[in-house]
């Protein structure tokens, strides 16, 4: 069961195209995205957009509590803890992406907080609490009245920056042996 998932069901295996001579389209694909740089400019914009929304919150972390609060799911001091800490962590993981220190770890914490603010701002949706996001701002928009369609923008954001967090993190995951793909450890 081991080596069927190490060969054959983790690698890849929404990328995995069989051509017309039956291998495996998919190393093609891996060097499109290598040569384009994608990586390196997936990382770039991830953390110019985590410093960007951090430089706001770490301003004025009252503001930034009371959009927290605005939520609904946590305990007033839990919302004063995480004011001060979210904005500074943000603000070093996008430094971190830009440099690429410690990229491995760097990327995982990034996209645990992405998946994390998707689930927060769904739930605001689905609950349907009309709030004001705070991802960049701590001051709602006067010329937007509906914040769920915010909100929503705001998830797909997140779900494409989650996207890009992924191309990161699988880059170089795999290695070309004999015209297959194999699982580098």
């Amino acid at each position: 069961i081991i080596y069927i998932m190490k060969n054959y069901l983790i690698p890849y295996w929404f990328l995995k195209e069989v051509g017309q001579n039956g291998k495996n389209l998919d190393i093609h694909k891996m060097k499109l995205i290598r040569s384009l740089r994608l990586p390196l400019i997936f990382r770039l914009i991830l953390g110019i957009v985590f410093i960007y929304a951090s430089y706001e919150k770490i301003l004025d972390p009252i503001g930034f509590s009371k959009n927290i609060h605005n939520y609904h799911v946590t305990p007033v001091f839990i919302e004063n803890i995480v004011a001060l800490v979210l904005p500074w962590a943000e603000l070093i993981i996008g430094i971190f992406l830009i440099f690429g220190l410690f990229l491995e770890g760097t990327i995982s914490i990034t996209i645990s907080m992405l998946v994390f603010f998707i689930l927060l701002l769904s739930q605001a949706v689905f609950r349907g609490i009309d709030v004001h996001c705070g991802c960049f701002s701590n001051n709602a928009n006067d010329e937007s009245t509906n914040f769920q369609f915010e909100l929503i923008k705001r998830i797909i954001e997140d779900i494409i920056f989650l996207g890009m967090a992924y191309v990161i993190k699988f880059n170089n995951k795999f290695k070309n042996d004999n015209n297959s793909l194999k699982w580098k450890y």
